[in-house]
């Protein structure tokens, strides 16, 4: 098998890009400026846990969607999908996805991003099994808790451990692909390990045991998540002071 982690591996984004999406398209908040902006207002805060705290991100960022239906949310995840994170993906990434497949090695999705984001995405890029972080809902409605396990961290390599164990696969023979420090159990789980895009702790890690690094960059014709998230951002606050009004 391969085991991919999603953010800064995949893809050149993170939890709090999928969370600034859904908060500026979440129709049914309608009159939540205030809201929006004190979330854009915490963006630096939560920019810094990304890096810090992942465990910490996860639980801020996933219980700020309490209330929202679960039909919404999984409407709104294959639309970040298709519109965003679809397009964002490095395409030396979606390569190596590829070229693993065809040498025999089933690839595995294991990601803190919310399971309405990761199944259409897996859906895409035909991975028949992914690990991703789940809401618990009580009347279709989220709760704002996330259910165990939250993977972040050793639950990330736990997870793998379980997987492997239940599918009699033995992970000295498989293969890891991650970005961060704090992927660090995950990728030592397996045999191959491998940091891409990593972070100045991995890189030296990975160095220092003498595993491969490897350098995903967008393509030619990349799409700019900045410029479209600022734009929806904008369409949203317009469209709703001109309802006030």
């Amino acid at each position: 098998m391969a085991f991919y982690d999603l953010d800064g591996t995949l893809a050149g984004l993170n939890l709090v890009h999928v969370a600034l999406y859904l908060f500026a398209n979440l129709g049914e908040w309608r009159g939540r400026i205030s809201y929006l902006a004190s979330f854009v207002g915490r963006l630096p805060a939560l920019y810094l846990a990304e890096r810090q705290d992942r465990h910490l991100l996860n639980v801020v960022l996933f219980s700020m969607l309490r209330g929202v239906s679960r039909d919404r949310l999984e409407e709104l995840g294959d639309e970040y999908c298709e519109r965003i994170l679809w397009k964002n993906l490095y395409p030396r990434a979606r390569e190596v996805v590829e070229a693993n497949r065809a040498a025999g090695l089933e690839p595995v999705l294991v990601t803190g991003s919310p399971d309405f984001v990761a199944a259409p995405l897996a859906e895409r890029l035909q991975i028949k099994d992914f690990a991703a972080n789940r809401l618990a809902f009580s009347r279709n409605r989220a709760t704002g808790r996330l259910r165990p396990p939250i993977l972040a961290g050793d639950e990330k390599s736990r997870w793998c451990v379980e997987y492997a164990a239940a599918h009699q696969i033995d992970l000295a023979k498989c293969w890891g692909y991650a970005d961060s420090y704090y992927d660090l159990p995950f990728l030592a789980a397996m045999g191959h390990p491998v940091a891409v895009n990593p972070d100045q702790r991995l890189a030296a890690t990975a160095r220092s045991r003498q595993w491969p690094i490897v350098h995903f960059r967008e393509g030619p014709n990349g799409h700019s998540l900045r410029r479209e998230l600022r734009s929806r951002l904008e369409d949203w606050i317009w469209r709703r002071l001109d309802g006030a009004i």
